[in-house]
């Protein structure tokens, strides 16, 4: 895996996440490390990285106030570069502190600012054909849209996606969720499966696991990504938070996020079949 050395306090905005966010960038940047490694120079005309949850480019952990690069600065740093970087950020102060960070390293990236959902096609239009693109989907919360992956999935694009399970569907799905139709948690999961169904029936215990199956299943038949693994990521303590899902076309994409997913941000090896 590529390693960068840590960011310094640039005077640009820095917002605070927790702990548990180097976890995620853990497995990002060692994917992106094998990706553009992989990939590079085979049938695709160029590989592109999208980020439509972008961030300011660097955060402050909020328990140890150490700092990290946030995933498109990591996609920047990238030893094979990607072609271009597409980013998309809503709120306009972190966008500002991402395009002036950006702008020193990639000034060629296209920065949008504005709702995920409705900058996703102005993004996919950018794309080229016969490229390949790698898609880091990290919302706060239930905020992207089925809809939204649709759009992207017409490029070939390997998708990274933050599915917030305990973050936000369990916690809010009985009081918010379960009465209101056009929810959060519909718009993530479409309406081809009865998930209220689903969940009812379910033990708490299983709850977690019956809702990610029903979203991956929902990305298999209805946009046809067959190649599909998951990480937990958890607090410092264990605490479950969300997962990381990703889904490709490409077995030998898949192959590849197996390979760097044996190892854990603890630095111990996992092995498939643990």
């Amino acid at each position: 895996m590529f390693q960068l050395e840590p960011p310094h306090d640039d005077g640009l905005m820095i917002p605070e996440v927790g702990e548990h966010s180097k976890y995620k960038h853990h497995f990002i940047r060692r994917y992106i490390d094998v990706f553009t490694t992989a990939m590079k120079g085979k049938r695709w005309s160029g590989l592109h990285y999208v980020d439509l949850f972008a961030g300011a480019g660097i955060e402050r952990l909020r328990d140890s106030g150490i700092l990290e690069w946030g995933s498109p600065m990591i996609a920047a740093h990238a030893p094979h570069p990607f072609e271009r970087l597409h980013l998309c950020e809503r709120d306009e102060k972190k966008h500002d502190a991402l395009t002036r960070r950006i702008s020193l390293i990639r000034p060629d990236s296209q920065i949008v600012t504005g709702d995920a959902n409705e900058q996703a096609s102005a993004i996919v239009q950018a794309i080229p054909e016969k490229t390949l693109s790698l898609c880091f989907l990290d919302p706060y919360g239930l905020h992207i849209d089925l809809q939204t992956i649709k759009v992207l999935a017409v490029k070939r694009m390997d998708l990274i996606v933050f599915f917030p399970d305990r973050v936000d569907a369990l916690r809010n799905w009985a009081a918010y969720y379960l009465e209101d139709p056009e929810s959060n948690l519909d718009r993530c999961l479409g309406d081809s499966i009865d998930w209220r169904t689903r969940l009812r029936e379910a033990p708490p215990h299983r709850q977690a696991e019956v809702l990610r199956d029903t979203y991956i299943e929902v990305i298999r038949t209805e946009l046809k990504y067959r190649e599909i693994d998951f990480e937990r990521v958890a607090t410092t303590s264990g605490q479950p938070l969300y997962y990381l899902i990703f889904c490709s076309r490409d077995p030998a994409s898949s192959r590849l996020w197996r390979r760097i997913a044996t190892r854990k941000p603890d630095r111990q090896r996992h092995f498939p079949w643990q």
